[in-house]
């Protein structure tokens, strides 16, 4: 690049002559955020200009944070975290984040070493936002790199240089002059590449995103700075250099903003600064660029490529046998010299990031690479970092955060340090006990990472709703305020966000296209009411009603019935609110699944499985607890007129047998069914066992109850020639899959006495000896079986070898 001719373009001609305006003390520094080798450049630049102002493209507002920022107790990386709060919109949330290696962080320490008056110069975020309403549900970047891996220059450029992308291209043009002394050079040549990346970006473009009203503001503000005293440095995003290489007047006067912002100094994260993953600016796996400046750093200057390389080599090593993934010594030299030999093909004084990932893809994988591939995407993690910052201790928090550490301590959860402390919880004997658990349960659902419920009820799910205590692991760590942070566009409170939230995945199985779930729905009201939200739910048990009333399928509303039985039941330990009527609801489902009871003769081969455990579920909600609620004969007149609309055969054993329960049919009705499809010689295998797979599914008992339809179903079965029997055996033990052991157990013995023996004679004896002639066939059956298994190569996944 620095052998290219000068471009001819005027605004190339303009922008480069004015990047330093020597006569006037200006001096510009076009940067891309995060990037080392411009954190470098304004490094130099400063020491050498000795500026009395430093300007940064950062909202304005954000001002009072600079004391905070250079506090000594500060430790990148951070962010300037913004709650932007609007009448008509939802809340906002932006971050400015910043690390070691940020050029504006750099800026404001060698500013400040040097005595500078520091200012922020970006347009005010209330009014950026009112302009440029953001995505909704999504954190909007300050810090912006617009069109820096987009652009059609972009693109054409790394097409010509063999890039893939302008990732790529940023690291084989500009970091590989991290360190060097020339820092006029160096911004030269960012300016042109940045004037490319403007020059071909319409105006329409940089209209509908505000940055023309943000570049106003700022060139008003350099105009205002320039009537101080100089030299004044301006860093900026290089994109917009070429709208303020010449100072303007103020912008026409605008109406005030309705929104209001408030912002936080914050702990952040490099995986939260991944330009791929996280923030979206800047560049991708921020702990490979801060390697590279600890390198620099420590050799005030050009760092040695190979000693970088080979130290990143090392450290993933170390961390991947630390996860039980050990590279052994030849592959990692390997891969040290395929990278530093894809760095120098390419043209590069050592392996860039790129090399390092496509070396590792040689080396480290073994045998042809999936999408995605494992080693891949363990060192792109590696690369990417860990650190979380520290800030000062009398920065402010955001409400959110301090709302959930002042909850903690209320429910008597330490979280003064890191470690892992575990809390019992009695549910239904203690109220605060009962709070402490929604509060957890709430922490949950935000997804913070604070606690573990180990043990005790599930209510969401219904299981073991019975027991009395819960058991919970939790910690407060660094990552559980970054993940408050990230939903603090929720609201100031851990109850408000959680209701947010709720409200949010609620439009969401509407938005999916998933309407008809009324598992989903339950189970998120389920979770709403385990976090206390309690009479806030109040307005979404309409839409709770009709979706039951209108949805379809027998087999999804017989699992609401069940879900909603749960709850019923749990009133007490969930203290849900009057307010609350879960028992309607449960009506509610009731009624409409015996309606749906007439869509049973029609139920098609795939929905069988789901019908017939949807039918036991009714029966299991019916016999238990609260089922004296519900009307039983609904359900017994609706399957009773199944019986007689010829169901296929499995739906007809399942309502028949509960027929004979309730005893509007006999058992002689049940035995001749079963024996009409078991003994139909032209009716395939599922026909022929169907009857028997629908009692066993929903009343088993009868099996064993009713003598004469054991009897039937054991001559039948040893009636069968060998032929028939081995036909018709696939089918017989998938029937048979629907008994517990117990049940299973329980067949085993009426068998047993059925055909004259006691259950003990079918019995291997435990105690019986082996002679050496079975001890040595047996062993080798086993090694026979082993070797096959290893020589197909399925010794990790059946022997655990």
């Amino acid at each position: 690049m620095d052998d290219d001719p000068p471009c001819a373009d005027p605004l190339f001609d303009r922008v480069l002559r004015r990047l330093t305006q020597a006569d006037r003390g200006l001096h510009f520094a076009p940067i891309r955020h995060h990037s080392p080798a411009c954190a470098w450049a304004v490094r130099q630049m400063i020491r050498d200009v000795r500026p009395r102002q430093v300007l940064i493209e950062t909202p304005s507002d954000f001002h009072e944070h600079i004391p905070a920022l250079l506090d000594p107790a500060t430790r990148p990386p951070v962010a300037i975290a913004a709650l932007i709060d609007h009448p008509q919109r939802p809340r906002v949330v932006a971050y400015a984040p910043y690390c070691d290696h940020s050029p504006e962080y750099v800026a404001l320490r060698e500013g400040a070493a040097q005595g500078a008056r520091l200012r922020f110069i970006d347009l005010p975020l209330a009014i950026r936002v009112e302009d440029n309403e953001p995505p909704a549900e999504q954190p909007l970047p300050l810090l912006e790199d617009p069109r820096f891996d987009s652009s059609d220059y972009v693109a054409d450029l790394a097409r010509r240089t063999g890039c893939r992308d302008g990732f790529e291209l940023w690291d084989h043009l500009f970091e590989r002059q991290l360190g060097g002394r020339d820092w006029r050079a160096f911004f030269e040549q960012v300016g042109a590449y940045c004037t490319g990346i403007r020059r071909t970006t319409g105006a329409a473009a940089i209209t509908a995103s505000g940055w023309d009203r943000r570049e106003a503001h700022m060139r008003a503000a350099l105009a205002e700075a320039m009537k101080d005293e100089g030299p004044v440095v301006v860093v900026i995003g290089g994109f917009h250099l070429a709208a303020l290489v010449d100072p303007g007047a103020p912008p026409p006067s605008r109406p005030g903003t309705r929104a209001t912002t408030r912002s936080y100094l914050i702990r952040y994260g490099y995986a939260a600064m991944d330009a791929l993953s996280g923030y979206a600016a800047g560049l991708p796996q921020p702990g490979y660029y801060a390697a590279l400046w600890q390198r620099a750093m420590a050799a005030d200057g050009v760092p040695h490529w190979h000693d970088a390389t080979l130290d990143l080599v090392t450290e993933f090593a170390g961390a991947m046998r630390a996860a039980g993934q050990a590279i052994p010594v030849p592959t990692q030299v390997e891969w040290l010299r395929l990278a530093e030999g894809l760095g120098t093909l390419r043209g590069r004084p050592g392996a860039f990031r790129h090399d390092l990932i496509d070396a590792a893809r040689s080396a480290l994988v073994k045998g042809e690479a999936g999408e995605p591939e494992a080693w891949t995407a363990r060192l792109i993690a590696f690369l990417r970092g860990s650190a979380l910052g520290e800030v000062p201790s009398t920065a402010l928090s955001l409400p959110l955060v301090d709302d959930a550490r002042r909850r903690a301590a209320t429910h008597r959860l330490e979280i003064d340090d890191t470690a892992q402390r575990r809390r019992k919880l009695d549910l239904r004997r203690k109220p605060a006990h009962l709070a402490a658990s929604r509060f957890l349960h709430a922490m949950a659902m935000l997804g913070t990472g604070f606690a573990r419920r180990e043990a005790g009820p599930d209510f969401v799910d219904g299981r073991r709703t019975d027991l009395l205590f819960e058991d919970w692991a939790y910690a407060w760590t660094p990552s559980v305020d970054g993940r408050l942070i990230e939903v603090s566009d929720l609201g100031d409170d851990v109850p408000t966000a959680c209701l947010r939230l709720f409200e949010r995945r609620w439009r969401a199985l509407s938005d999916d296209g998933r309407g008809d779930d009324l598992d989903g729905w339950l189970r998120l009201f389920a979770q709403g009411l385990v976090v206390g939200l309690g009479a806030k739910l109040t307005p979404f048990l309409a839409a709770l009603s009709a979706a039951i009333r209108s949805h379809g399928e027998f087999a999804a509303v017989a699992a609401a019935l069940r879900r909603l039985q749960v709850l019923a039941l749990s009133r007490g330990p969930l203290g849900i609110p009057p307010e609350i009527d879960v028992t309607d609801l449960l009506g509610t489902a009731y009624h409409r699944l015996v309606f749906l009871c007439d869509t049973l003769p029609q139920t098609p081969a795939d929905l069988v499985a789901a019908r017939l455990r949807g039918l036991r579920v009714v029966i299991e909600v019916l016999r238990g607890p609260g089922g004296e609620a519900l009307n039983p004969d609904l359900f017994d007149d609706a399957i009773d007129r199944v019986v007689d609309a010829q169901p296929r055969p499995e739906i007809l054993g399942a309502v028949l047998a509960l027929c004979v329960q309730s005893g509007r049919r006999s058992d002689a009705d049940l035995v001749a069914a079963t024996e009409g499809h078991f003994a139909g010689s032209l009716a395939s295998p599922e026909d022929r066992t169907g009857v028997v797979r629908g009692v066993l599914a929903t009343a088993p008992a009868l099996v064993w109850q009713v003598e004469a339809l054991l009897g039937s179903i054991d001559r039948l079965l040893t009636s069968l020639s060998e032929d028939d029997f081995l036909t018709l055996l696939p089918h017989l033990r998938l029937a048979f899959t629907a008994l517990s052991p117990g049940e299973t157990d329980r067949l085993a013995r009426r068998l047993a006495e059925l055909h004259g023996c006691g259950i003990a004679a079918l019995m291997p004896d435990p105690g019986a000896a082996w002679s050496p002639d079975d001890v040595r066939r047996a062993t080798l059956a086993d090694r026979a079986v082993r070797g096959s298994i290893a020589a197909d190569g399925l010794g990790t996944w059946l022997l655990g070898e």
